[in-house]
């Protein structure tokens, strides 16, 4: 499994760092240029990830951050992911955008029961390739479902 994550502040660095500790595979998003880093307190663990995994944007190299640049970014995590696993995300989140982004890539969102207090994952949860988790085996089922149906689709 591939961690695939935007090199946040946050959970996309736990995930990011977690990965790297247990020698897993990671791929982090970046919403500036490759030549940049943000935030700039992720500067190493860009840089350990560039030698241990892979860091991918879209922009050019010393493109700085910008308001539309982390949507725009989302976008590529969805379509570049298996699936998105959202852990927790507000309204107006880049977590809900990406999970927006993926329904339109036709990829499977997977989030905690816990989420569905917001009126947008109630509404989530309805549609096909949705769905709603109630701890961490069965997170770990579902992803292993969707990868195997990833690998049978791919041959």
């Amino acid at each position: 499994m591939t961690v695939v994550s935007g090199l946040a502040a946050g959970i996309d660095t736990a995930a990011h760092t977690a990965a790297l500790r247990r020698g897993g595979r990671t791929v982090a998003v970046i919403g500036t240029g490759i030549n940049r880093c943000y935030p700039r307190e992720n500067r190493r663990l860009q840089d350990e990830i560039a030698e241990r995994g892979m860091v991918l944007s879209q922009f050019l190299p010393d493109a700085p951050p910008t308001r539309h640049s982390f949507p725009m970014r989302n976008a590529v995590m969805s379509g570049y992911a298996a699936a998105t696993v959202v852990v927790e995300a507000g309204e107006h989140s880049g977590a809900r955008i990406q999970a927006r982004f993926a329904l339109k890539h036709g990829r499977p969102v997977v989030f905690p029961r816990e989420l569905l207090a917001n009126q947008w994952a109630r509404d989530y949860a309805q549609r096909p390739g949705v769905y709603v988790v109630a701890g961490m085996a069965d997170l770990m089922d579902i992803v292993d479902d969707i990868l195997a149906e990833s690998a049978a689709a791919a041959t």
